[in-house]
């Protein structure tokens, strides 16, 4: 039998992989996606999703239905040796987006929302499907497909993905990959069970140090997941129901009692990353490339910007609108954030759950004192909270993205795109609902005040600019809420927030890319800038 062609295999149906799947819909893409498993899994491993993930995923469909199936988290609450130490308040420190909380929602549900996505676009996981043997040369990738059932198809494909988790079999087929790290030495349960007597906020999550560590977090149904490292358990002991209250009742007594549990188990955590995030036609995103702790809530959300990123590439390449080098800004751009949060959530894992008496006794005198300290300023918390919402990842160092020559502001080449309420034709919408992930957008700012223009002058600068250069980018003029000819722009700037988040009090441009990242930006001035960029 001939074998079946398309242009992408992606390997692996959780998130990290139908957001993938979702990003080559969007570009008209033709690819498949398979997965050994029957059946999604009804155990939840992650838990959080980040406020930058959610920014993201909103651009595939109405995130605040995902939203409405968790639980927005306010804060923190910290516990020391079973007394309550502080309150870290995260609302009110995000001004630039309309997802400013972390999410807390099981993973199963994120599956759900992410497949309801794919399925709006005519597309499904292939279940009951395992890659047992992948191939690659120069033209392709040849990849032979083992299902349930015993049948074996074969799959030619010019790029496949591993998105298949930390024993990723497209990994392991790159021979020049290399999967460095190692496990941590502590025991780890976990626990989902119902709860009652609880004082503690549904909004917020607790993380608890003592003789040990253990975090809590409420879910929507009226349960709570309890995460815990345990001192010394015996040689392979099961976790119970009696462990997990034990700990609570040393470590948070607030936590109230934990009854009728839906799943109990114990695990290890390893830590190892990727040399390249590529090999040749072979490409890993997700828990294939990185394999962490669990401190920061990050895996599943890295994973996902992972695809997001990967998707709009591989779909200019396949278009032929890039060369296939351009791809190597995937591992130039995500393996840097992959390595960082490595070394971050290590440091923090080794804070939060050292087995070493000495340096327990030490931690917990240390947080005492510094809790309430860190807890006093917004800026620290502000500072904190931007790696911990992946509002703070950027680009600034890849070579595929730049900032005009002299062009100085708090937003440049490589960074997120902010959010502000704008006012389109006299609707009020989040300025990020046009940037949608099927192309890329040129942004024209008129400017404020004394330095604005109008859109005409914003429409004649365009008109020259097309003039000399074919642009394949959606257009939008945002004008300052005081401009003349306001009722004919389509897009207002209330307040002129939006402008201020871009540090643009004079006309400018912004060129951003489909994964919500700006590809160039500088003055209106400058536009031959963004012609040289383009050529």
């Amino acid at each position: 039998m001939a074998a079946q062609e398309t242009d992408v295999l992606i390997v692996g149906g959780g998130p990290t992989g139908v957001t993938l799947a979702l990003e080559l819909a969007v570009h008209k893409i033709p690819f498949r996606i398979v997965d050994k498993e029957l059946q999604r899994s009804d155990k939840s491993r992650a838990l959080g999703i980040q406020p930058r993930t959610l920014e993201l995923l909103n651009r595939h469909g109405d995130a605040q239905t995902l939203v409405s199936r968790g639980n927005l988290s306010s804060g923190t609450t910290f516990y020391l040796n079973g007394k309550k130490a502080a309150d870290i308040d995260i609302s009110g420190l995000v001004e630039d987006s309309a997802f400013p909380l972390i999410l807390i929602i099981s993973q199963c549900e994120t599956e759900v929302y992410l497949d309801e996505c794919l399925a709006k676009h005519g597309f499904a996981v292939e279940r009951g499907l395992e890659a047992t043997s992948i191939v690659q040369d120069a033209d392709g990738v040849t990849v032979k497909l083992n299902s349930s059932d015993g049948i074996e198809e074969t799959v030619r494909a010019k790029y496949v993905i591993g998105a298949d988790g930390a024993h990723s079999t497209v990994r392991r087929a790159a021979t020049g990959l290399t999967f460095q790290g190692a496990a941590y030495p502590q025991d780890f349960i976990l626990c989902d069970a119902h709860v009652r007597n609880s004082k503690v906020a549904w909004n917020r999550f607790s993380l608890c140090l003592g003789r040990g560590s253990l975090a809590v977090f409420p879910l929507k149904d009226g349960t709570c997941r309890v995460v815990a490292s345990r001192i010394n358990p015996k040689a392979d002991a099961e976790p119970t129901l009696e462990d997990f209250q034990e700990m609570l009742n040393q470590l948070h007594p607030d936590a109230g009692e934990l009854y009728d549990p839906t799943w109990i188990t114990k695990f290890y955590l390893h830590h190892r990353g990727v040399n390249s995030y590529r090999d040749g036609r072979l490409f890993v995103a997700g828990d294939a490339a990185h394999i962490h702790s669990p401190a920061g809530a990050q895996g599943m959300n890295t994973g996902i910007q992972d695809s997001i990123n990967l998707g709009w590439k591989l779909a200019k390449v396949i278009q032929g609108k890039r060369p296939d080098s351009f791809l190597d800004s995937y591992d130039r751009e995500r393996r840097p954030i992959g390595q960082h949060l490595l070394e971050t959530s290590d440091k923090m894992f080794t804070w939060g759950c050292s087995s070493n008496p000495f340096f327990i006794a030490f931690r917990n005198i240390l947080f005492t004192w510094v809790l309430p300290w860190f807890v006093s300023s917004r800026d620290r918390r502000a500072n904190i909270y931007k790696f911990i919402s992946e509002f703070g990842i950027n680009y600034r160092d890849s070579s595929v993205v730049g900032t005009a020559s002299g062009y100085s502001g708090p937003v440049m080449g490589g960074d997120r795109v902010p959010d502000k309420t704008i006012k389109s034709m006299g609707q009020e919408r989040q300025f990020l609902e046009l940037i949608t992930p099927d192309r890329h957008h040129l942004v024209l700012l008129s400017g404020i005040g004394s330095d604005a223009i109008t859109e005409k002058a914003m429409r004649e600068a365009l008109s020259d600019f097309e003039n000399k250069n074919s642009v394949e980018a959606k257009v939008h003029f945002i004008l300052d809420e005081g401009a003349d000819d306001v009722n004919v722009s389509r897009h207002v700037d209330i307040g002129n927030h939006l402008h201020g988040q871009f540090g643009c009090s004079k006309p400018s441009y912004i060129y951003i890319r489909p994964d919500g990242y700006i590809e160039h930006i500088g003055l209106l001035s400058q536009f031959e800038a963004l012609l040289e960029w383009l050529r």
